[in-house]
């Protein structure tokens, strides 16, 4: 099951160890992204031949500019094996309205 990760409860699980995924295929070099060390850049695009990179014994947290991009990458993670998958409900939009780090 995918859970929905409020921006703070996204935040919190990576401060705990969790990976945040930046699954946006358009994002243009100058747009923002989140301000964190552990951001793996994976555009949805090559999800499929790429998902080996990601963690199997940590949380994934998917996000993308609104959030469905991140429905559909989490739906594609628990088909190939992950467990602990959530989506930065919202994306990055949310995460900037609640005053989180970005750059």
């Amino acid at each position: 099951m995918v859970k929905n990760f409020t921006p703070r409860e996204a935040y919190a699980a990576y401060i705990l160890g969790g990976v945040l995924v930046d699954v946006r295929d358009n994002a243009s070099p100058d747009s923002k992204t989140l301000d964190v060390n552990r951001m793996l850049k994976m555009p949805f695009s090559e999800l499929d031949q790429r998902y080996g990179e990601l963690p199997t014994n940590k949380p994934v947290i998917l996000m993308s500019r609104i959030g469905n991009k991140g429905k559909e990458a989490a739906k594609f993670l628990l088909q190939h094996g992950y467990n602990d998958v959530a989506i930065l409900d919202g994306g990055l939009d949310a995460w900037v309205e609640e005053g989180l780090p970005v750059r």
